[in-house]
């Protein structure tokens, strides 16, 4: 192998380990705050519970509710997308996105549903 194709096959591999370390860095996140997002102004996830009753649909697939985040901080959530069928009796929400306003615009909703197939005890 020549000089020219050694450097060039290390840039390769050093251009895709970056491109793979920057992807899964987002994708293996942790979960953080409504503060934390309002105070770095970045993508977030932040887990929590859809407050009850704070359900108000905006037009064809766009809904806002509040949410109670880990630390008790609510904010309202806007998402543009099917309104999850048990956004209110999930175990916990995971809301991915930012906050843009007064609101957490969430690009990404994960519902956490109660299994319902698990005995009592287990």
């Amino acid at each position: 192998m020549k000089n020219y194709e050694k450097t060039v096959l290390i840039v390769l591999v050093l251009v895709f380990s970056a491109g793979f370390f920057f992807t899964a860095r987002s994708a293996f996140s942790s979960y953080s705050t409504f503060a934390v997002a309002k105070e770095n102004n970045r993508a977030v996830q932040v887990k929590g519970v859809a407050v009850d009753g704070s359900l108000r649909e905006l037009g064809k697939r766009e809904f806002t509710f509040v949410m109670k985040d880990m630390a008790g901080a609510t904010q309202t959530v806007r998402h543009s997308g099917n309104i999850p069928p048990t956004l209110f009796e999930a175990s916990y929400i995971v809301a991915a996105g930012r906050i843009t306003g007064s609101e957490f615009v969430a690009r990404n909703l994960l519902v956490k549903c109660p299994t319902r197939f698990m005995q009592d005890g287990d």
